[in-house]
């Protein structure tokens, strides 16, 4: 990208807007300048132009800025064109150049994972499997991360529901175990697959997040045994998950990028 051609305060209002979507709703202007290291007046006139179009409100009694109507209907109008397949296709093509390993896409159905889709890994040796394939739950990564972010009673029911077959000597059949590896992943935010399916192939999974939140699906990497346990494991992790993430931002998911606009300002700024 040309930055020669990009327009400041175009640029400026998107951060504001970016700000007023986080968890906190409502800033005042002072607020919302600290935040974007900006100066207030530059912040009230932006904040102006964006109430006149219909994209933040008001809060007369409080003083407070908040979205408004407009920003929730140009967003309405991007999750309508943007599905899952979609927006994560370009990414993991990527992802799989980026660590020359198979890159699967996946989403829960009944008890198993479905893999939606697929991608190759660059080099000969890669994982055998297929979209539209479905596989269990328990022992890979991207079905932990699957269960893992269920809410507590689906998640329950699901436990109840799943027969822990050992598919390898590795592979977890303790339900008491499997709990623990859960809570670990939910903490963490990544999921490990360490032989646990087939002998000879690791994975690392990450969720991925809809507009509201929610793990829709999980992404992750597979590959022949010699990650996990070294020093590539921390690389690929990272990887997976900004993978993800970025996957996330574009079906709606916002966390994070209000702090990319805080970086990217106050770089500009100290240039």
């Amino acid at each position: 990208m040309n930055e020669r051609y990009l327009i400041n305060s175009i640029l400026r209002a998107g951060g504001i807007l970016k700000c007023l979507s986080t968890e906190r709703a409502s800033f005042k202007i002072s607020g919302v300048a600290r935040r974007l290291h900006l100066d207030r007046s530059t912040t009230y006139r932006i904040l102006l132009s964006l109430e006149k179009c219909g994209f933040v409100e008001k809060d007369e009694k409080t003083g407070e800025y908040a979205l408004g109507l407009g920003a929730f209907e140009i967003g309405s109008a991007y999750l309508r064109r943007v599905d899952l397949a979609q927006a994560a296709k370009p990414i993991m093509d990527a992802l799989s150049l980026k660590v020359q390993e198979t890159v699967h896409l996946a989403i829960l159905s009944g008890t198993e994972i479905l893999y939606l889709d697929k991608v190759d890994s660059p080099r000969s040796l890669g994982v055998i499997s297929k979209i539209g394939q479905r596989g269990p739950v328990h022992c890979t990564a991207l079905g932990r991360v699957l269960l893992a972010f269920l809410p507590a009673e689906e998640r329950l029911g699901m436990m109840d529901q799943i027969r822990l077959q050992a598919f390898t000597p590795r592979t977890i059949t303790s339900k008491k175990k499997l709990t623990r590896e859960l809570n670990q992943v939910q903490r963490q935010g990544f999921a490990l697959d360490n032989r646990e399916i087939e002998e000879d192939v690791e994975c690392i999974a990450a969720p991925i997040r809809d507009h509201l939140g929610k793990v829709i699906a999980a992404l992750s990497v597979s590959g022949p045994q010699k990650k996990i346990g070294t020093i590539l494991e921390r690389r690929v992790v990272k990887e997976v998950r900004n993978a993800a993430s970025l996957i996330s931002s574009r079906l709606g998911y916002l966390e994070g990028l209000e702090k990319m606009a805080e970086n990217k300002y106050s770089r500009r700024k100290e240039r």
